[in-house]
């Protein structure tokens, strides 16, 4: 099995979360999930993904269906 990778190009990162990269450029720019550059690339750190998705409020089953 291999490795997780220790970080992401923005796009594997949105897709990863399963959100578009606009959302993911818009969470970027609010400052609550952080980015590294290195050079010319960006990298989001899987701990900072886990992180960000840790951050968000969580919905309760009944409230689903309306």
């Amino acid at each position: 099995m291999p490795a997780e990778p220790l970080a992401y190009p923005p796009k594997q990162a949105a897709q990863t979360l399963g959100i578009g990269l606009t959302a993911l450029y818009a969470e970027i720019g609010s400052g609550r999930l952080k980015m590294k550059k290195f050079g010319r690339r960006t990298l989001i750190a899987t701990e900072d993904l886990r992180a960000w998705l840790a951050s968000l409020p969580e919905k309760e089953a009944s409230s689903l269906n309306g």
